[in-house]
Protein backbone atom coordinates (compact mmCIF):
# COMPACT_ATOMS: atom_id res chain seq x y z
CA UNK A 1 0.00 0.00 0.00
CA UNK A 2 0.88 3.82 -0.67
CA UNK A 3 2.39 5.44 1.81
CA UNK A 4 1.82 9.67 1.51
CA UNK A 5 3.07 11.76 4.73
CA UNK A 6 0.83 13.22 7.04
CA UNK A 7 1.88 16.64 6.58
CA UNK A 8 -0.06 18.34 3.91
CA UNK A 9 0.72 20.48 1.59
CA UNK A 10 -0.28 23.88 0.43
CA UNK A 11 -3.29 23.81 -1.56
CA UNK A 12 -1.68 26.16 -4.15
CA UNK A 13 1.76 23.83 -4.46
CA UNK A 14 -0.67 20.89 -4.41
CA UNK A 15 -2.84 21.75 -6.99
CA UNK A 16 0.05 23.36 -9.70
CA UNK A 17 1.85 19.86 -8.63
CA UNK A 18 -1.14 17.66 -9.91
CA UNK A 19 -1.67 20.18 -12.68
CA UNK A 20 2.06 19.91 -14.07
CA UNK A 21 1.93 15.87 -13.74
CA UNK A 22 -1.65 15.10 -15.68
CA UNK A 23 0.00 17.34 -18.37
CA UNK A 24 3.13 15.41 -18.42
CA UNK A 25 1.32 12.54 -18.53
CA UNK A 26 -1.02 14.05 -21.53
CA UNK A 27 2.24 14.86 -23.43
CA UNK A 28 3.48 11.03 -23.21
CA UNK A 29 3.28 9.98 -27.21
CA UNK A 30 2.75 5.79 -27.75
CA UNK A 31 1.51 3.14 -25.76
CA UNK A 32 5.33 2.21 -25.56
CA UNK A 33 6.61 5.41 -24.11
CA UNK A 34 3.89 5.36 -21.94
CA UNK A 35 5.00 1.60 -20.74
CA UNK A 36 8.32 2.65 -20.39
CA UNK A 37 7.48 5.58 -17.97
CA UNK A 38 5.21 4.11 -15.77
CA UNK A 39 8.00 1.08 -15.80
CA UNK A 40 10.20 3.34 -13.98
CA UNK A 41 7.85 5.31 -11.68
CA UNK A 42 5.65 2.36 -10.27
CA UNK A 43 7.24 -0.81 -8.93
CA UNK A 44 5.45 -3.86 -10.22
CA UNK A 45 3.12 -5.13 -7.66
CA UNK A 46 1.81 -1.33 -8.11
CA UNK A 47 1.71 -2.00 -12.61
CA UNK A 48 -0.13 -5.19 -12.12
CA UNK A 49 -2.70 -3.72 -9.29
CA UNK A 50 -3.66 -0.87 -11.64
CA UNK A 51 -3.76 -3.19 -14.71
CA UNK A 52 -6.02 -5.67 -12.54
CA UNK A 53 -8.32 -2.69 -11.42
CA UNK A 54 -8.64 -1.58 -14.94
CA UNK A 55 -9.28 -4.94 -16.61
CA UNK A 56 -11.61 -4.82 -13.46
CA UNK A 57 -13.28 -2.00 -14.61
CA UNK A 58 -13.98 -3.35 -18.61
CA UNK A 59 -15.11 -6.76 -17.63
CA UNK A 60 -17.47 -5.64 -14.85
CA UNK A 61 -18.68 -3.03 -18.07
CA UNK A 62 -18.93 -6.29 -20.61
CA UNK A 63 -21.53 -7.18 -17.56
CA UNK A 64 -19.15 -10.05 -16.33
CA UNK A 65 -20.21 -11.34 -12.82
CA UNK A 66 -18.08 -10.79 -10.01
CA UNK A 67 -17.49 -15.02 -9.83
CA UNK A 68 -16.15 -14.79 -13.35
CA UNK A 69 -13.76 -11.93 -12.96
CA UNK A 70 -12.47 -14.10 -9.83
CA UNK A 71 -11.75 -17.19 -12.04
CA UNK A 72 -10.36 -15.64 -14.96
CA UNK A 73 -7.61 -12.44 -13.47
CA UNK A 74 -7.24 -13.98 -9.66
CA UNK A 75 -8.46 -10.78 -7.59
CA UNK A 76 -10.68 -10.73 -4.46
CA UNK A 77 -14.35 -10.32 -4.51
CA UNK A 78 -13.44 -7.01 -2.38
CA UNK A 79 -11.35 -5.48 -4.95
CA UNK A 80 -13.79 -6.16 -7.73
CA UNK A 81 -16.46 -3.92 -5.52
CA UNK A 82 -14.60 -1.40 -4.88
CA UNK A 83 -13.68 -1.03 -8.76
CA UNK A 84 -17.57 -1.76 -9.34
CA UNK A 85 -18.09 1.14 -6.60
CA UNK A 86 -15.79 3.79 -8.78
CA UNK A 87 -17.70 2.93 -11.81
CA UNK A 88 -20.76 3.80 -10.42
CA UNK A 89 -19.31 7.43 -10.02
CA UNK A 90 -16.97 7.71 -13.51
CA UNK A 91 -16.97 11.62 -14.87
CA UNK A 92 -18.49 11.62 -18.36
CA UNK A 93 -14.58 11.98 -20.03
CA UNK A 94 -13.80 8.63 -18.34
CA UNK A 95 -16.97 6.78 -19.21
CA UNK A 96 -16.41 7.63 -22.78
CA UNK A 97 -12.61 6.54 -22.53
CA UNK A 98 -14.33 3.08 -21.14
CA UNK A 99 -16.89 3.21 -23.56
CA UNK A 100 -14.01 3.61 -26.56
CA UNK A 101 -12.10 0.63 -24.84
CA UNK A 102 -14.80 -1.48 -24.69
CA UNK A 103 -14.74 -1.16 -28.53
CA UNK A 104 -10.88 -1.75 -29.30
CA UNK A 105 -10.07 -4.91 -31.28
CA UNK A 106 -7.27 -5.87 -28.93
CA UNK A 107 -9.83 -5.71 -25.86
CA UNK A 108 -12.44 -8.22 -28.01
CA UNK A 109 -9.45 -10.71 -27.91
CA UNK A 110 -8.72 -10.52 -24.64
CA UNK A 111 -12.12 -11.20 -23.98
CA UNK A 112 -12.31 -14.33 -26.46
CA UNK A 113 -9.46 -15.40 -23.89
CA UNK A 114 -11.21 -14.48 -20.85
CA UNK A 115 -14.18 -16.45 -21.87
CA UNK A 116 -11.97 -19.14 -22.93
CA UNK A 117 -10.41 -19.43 -19.49
CA UNK A 118 -14.37 -19.64 -18.18
CA UNK A 119 -15.28 -22.20 -20.25
CA UNK A 120 -12.52 -24.46 -19.21
CA UNK A 121 -13.56 -26.88 -16.93
CA UNK A 122 -11.73 -27.00 -12.96
CA UNK A 123 -9.23 -29.47 -12.91
CA UNK A 124 -10.83 -31.89 -10.80
CA UNK A 125 -13.78 -32.34 -13.26
CA UNK A 126 -13.84 -33.99 -16.28
CA UNK A 127 -14.23 -32.20 -19.78
CA UNK A 128 -18.04 -31.55 -19.78
CA UNK A 129 -20.02 -33.89 -22.02
CA UNK A 130 -21.32 -32.06 -25.35
CA UNK A 131 -24.88 -33.26 -24.22
CA UNK A 132 -25.18 -31.93 -21.19
CA UNK A 133 -26.57 -28.59 -20.90
CA UNK A 134 -23.41 -26.99 -19.27
CA UNK A 135 -21.59 -28.66 -22.53
CA UNK A 136 -23.71 -27.45 -24.97
CA UNK A 137 -23.09 -24.08 -23.79
CA UNK A 138 -19.54 -24.39 -23.46
CA UNK A 139 -19.47 -25.46 -26.95
CA UNK A 140 -21.83 -23.25 -28.48
CA UNK A 141 -19.46 -20.31 -26.82
CA UNK A 142 -16.33 -21.45 -28.06
CA UNK A 143 -17.64 -21.97 -31.88
CA UNK A 144 -18.85 -18.32 -31.24
CA UNK A 145 -15.80 -16.90 -30.44
CA UNK A 146 -13.34 -18.80 -32.79
CA UNK A 147 -16.37 -17.44 -35.73
CA UNK A 148 -15.58 -13.77 -34.05
CA UNK A 149 -11.48 -14.87 -33.99
CA UNK A 150 -12.01 -15.36 -38.27
CA UNK A 151 -14.17 -13.19 -38.65
CA UNK A 152 -11.29 -10.28 -37.05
Amino acid sequence: MARVSKKSLDPDVEKRMFALFWRSLSRIGTAEEMADFFADLLGKNEQIMLAKRYTIAVLLSKRKNYQQIVTAINVSPSTINSVANWLKNLKPATKKILDRHLKDEAWGQFFDKIEAILDAPPPIFAYPNQKSALGKAKFKASMARSTRSVLR
